[in-house]
């Protein structure tokens, strides 16, 4: 399973994104290894451009796998931030909620954002950057 994150999925769906990137988005979903969550959801279809292409969007998200978001992964959440900060590192928290949402259902978290290479250095998280 690949939890796929927005700024993965940003570069996958814009023309001019990172080819790399793009082509390893379409690997997984070929592969159906995608997976989303209830916050990777949010941050891409909210900001789709026109409601054609947030209609594209949704069809293509329900397609994919559904990690729910749920205590454990709020629980995990606030742990790792909790630790993170007594090292003196600073993450949003919904890169934490991401992350934890990765470590719960053993996926490996597909990314093009340096907080989750932050938090895999210091936590059980598998990330890829792109």
């Amino acid at each position: 399973m690949i939890l796929v994150d927005s700024s993965a999925f940003i570069e996958y769906y814009r023309p001019t994104g990172d080819l790399g990137a793009r082509a390893a988005v379409e690997e997984a979903i070929a592969d159906d290894l995608v997976a989303v969550n209830g916050l990777v959801c949010v941050e891409i279809l909210a900001f789709a451009r026109n409601e054609s292409d947030r209609h594209k969007l949704e069809s293509d998200f329900r397609s994919f796998h559904w990690l729910d978001l749920g205590r454990p992964q709020f629980d995990l959440a606030a742990a790792t931030g909790f630790s993170l900060r007594r090292q003196g590192l600073t993450v949003p928290a919904t890169d934490l909620i991401i992350a934890a949402s990765a470590v719960q259902a053993s996926a490996t978290l597909l990314h093009v954002d340096a907080h989750f290479d932050l938090i895999a250095q210091h936590s059980e998280l598998v990330a890829r950057r792109l």
